[in-house]
């Protein structure tokens, strides 16, 4: 009898309860804004498609260590992808976070080390620049005897039909092969509907006939490889920089047509 009693106090505890938790509004927004599709839900194109740049980088794909590292993460899984095509041996490393930070040691333009750059607790530092990605993935790449034929900044401080056919053209041009890599710095809210925060990643595809763009976030703590609207893709790289300066845009890489 005591039991009965007992779990009938339980049901009608829980039954009160239901009400006013629903009252508190504890329905919680969706972990992606309406802009962004997740990869796992909605992977046909790289399965049916060549995809060569998600799948030089996707072994890679890797987080970033701390909040300011994101350009780290991406030159990570660039470089590592750049490198899918050498003949590697038993003595080979595959790049990472850390050594990448050892080898590269050129001062940026602001006179920092990208190590003070990026930060590491308990500094934290804010990350780097567009124009400052620019030479660091020329320099990461060398590190590592990758073979760079050029590198382009491109900044989006406008979204007229000029630019906008200039980054069509980038990200066709870019999901012909694996010897070129596009690395984007965008506001990330405009593509998650998370906070407002400047940030980088690299490109993983390029779907043309839907115009969407495969986003490799570092951001793993939060997020997995997602898609966005080409259009999308072009107004999160139409904002200014943190210091309020310059606009962002991407880093367009190209390496030699021949893997060593």
């Amino acid at each position: 009898m005591k039991t009965q009693m007992l779990c009938a106090a339980l049901l009608l505890v829980a039954l009160l309860s239901f009400p006013a938790a629903e009252a508190a509004g504890t329905t919680q927004k969706p972990k992606y804004g309406p802009m962004a599709s997740r990869l796992p839900e909605d992977n046909k194109y790289v399965r049916m498609n060549p995809a060569p740049d998600y799948w030089a980088m996707n072994s890679y794909y890797t987080a970033q260590q701390w909040g300011g590292a994101c350009s780290l993460a991406s030159l990570t899984m660039v470089v590592n992808g750049a490198r899918v095509h050498d003949k590697l041996d038993s003595e080979t490393e595959l790049v990472t976070q850390a050594k990448l930070l050892e080898k590269v040691k050129a001062p940026l333009s602001s006179g920092k080390t990208w190590a003070q750059a990026v930060g590491a607790e308990p500094s934290f530092g804010k990350g780097v620049s567009l124009d400052e990605l620019g030479p660091l993935t020329r320099l990461a790449l060398e590190a590592y005897g990758v073979k760079v034929q050029s590198v382009e900044i491109v900044h989006v401080d406008k979204l007229d039909g000029a630019t906008t056919a200039k980054i069509h053209a980038a990200l066709v041009e870019n999901e012909k092969s694996d010897r070129d890599f596009i690395i984007a710095n965008f506001n990330q809210q405009v593509y998650t509907g998370d906070s407002e925060v400047g940030h980088i990643a690299p490109v993983g595809a390029y779907d043309s006939a839907k115009k969407r763009v495969l986003i490799f976030d570092p951001d793993r703590e939060w997020y997995e490889p997602y898609w966005v609207s080409e259009e999308t893709f072009a107004k999160g790289m139409a904002t200014k920089d943190s210091a309020g300066k310059n606009f962002r845009g991407f880093v367009w890489v190209k390496l030699s047509r021949n893997p060593q």
